[in-house]
């Protein structure tokens, strides 16, 4: 059966292989490559256990968990289940929206539509890994249930009491801004989907859609970027829809009341030193 591994540009979906030898080339390529990286194989592991290694977690919330303290590595049986899964798939037989492959297709191959289509379908086709291994394990092997309590670190905040722990959310693997579950198509799997894209692609593949919605963006607003990179124009994350960036319209909720100051000192050259005169100056240091 083939696998459905899609967001929601549209019902209509289609096998990968519908597209033309020159493109699934590229795309085989690119995808296997990520597929079969150490990175990856750990990610889809953790997806498979329900719950993140410890030094995953540390990493992402600096934050003590009992039930992660002791999971230095993913367990062997989730090892062996994303191998299973990665020798049986047939990535040809995938299917993704049609809307998306058709846009891939329209594509001239080097192009910068190109590349942005393909890590379109990159993205879409992790994300939906991650839903279909989650559903698949019903949640993972391991996964804590009910939470247990978060202790914050004494060195976290020096002189300072800790602040209130997180809600948690129905997924131990997750990105603090996707957790919309409710409005998803695949509910809290989708949690875990847009957490295994902060792991391999160092965040959530967005794009400036523009006035239609599905377009590419000839120039996004903030370049093509995987690491960051000193004064690199920033979008506030509850302003981004506003100005068309986003990837499905469904995957965030935006708050009612905003921040109404969203300029970092690391956005403009001179900005931070310039706030740390005036503070000195006028006695606010």
């Amino acid at each position: 059966m083939a696998e459905r591994l899609t967001s929601t540009h549209s019902l209509a979906t289609v096998g990968l292989d519908n597209v033309s030898p020159q493109h699934f080339e590229v795309l085989q390529q690119a995808f296997w490559t990520i597929l079969f990286t150490d990175l990856a194989t750990e990610t889809f592991a953790q997806v498979v256990d329900g719950r993140p290694t410890r030094d995953v977690y540390r990493d992402y919330f600096n934050e003590f968990r009992k039930s992660f303290e002791n999971n230095i590595h993913p367990s062997n049986a989730a090892l062996e289940a994303v191998e299973s899964y990665r020798r049986n798939l047939n990535l040809g037989n995938t299917q993704i929206s049609a809307k998306l492959a058709q846009a891939f297709q329209n594509a001239k191959p080097g192009s910068r539509e190109f590349h942005l289509r393909l890590i379109e379908i990159l993205a879409v086709l992790c994300h939906g890994i991650a839903v279909h291994l989650y559903q698949a394990y019903d949640g993972g092997f391991y996964r804590p249930e009910p939470p247990d309590p978060i202790t914050w670190h004494e060195e976290l905040v020096p002189n300072m009491p800790p602040p209130p722990p997180r809600k948690a959310l129905p997924a131990e693997l997750y990105h603090s801004s996707y957790g919309s579950w409710g409005q998803y198509p695949n509910g809290v799997a989708d949690i875990v989907g847009y957490w295994v894209e902060y792991r391999l692609f160092g965040g959530v593949i967005l794009f400036d859609r523009g006035e239609t919605g599905f377009e590419g963006g000839p120039q996004p607003p903030g370049g093509i970027r995987f690491k960051a990179e000193e004064y690199a124009r920033r979008v506030d994350d509850n302003y981004a829809m506003d100005i068309n960036i986003y990837r499905d319209r469904y995957e965030r909720i935006i708050p009612k009341r905003r921040a109404r100051c969203i300029i970092r000192g690391e956005d403009l050259p001179g900005h931070a030193q310039a706030m740390e005169d005036w503070a000195r100056r006028t006695g606010n240091s």
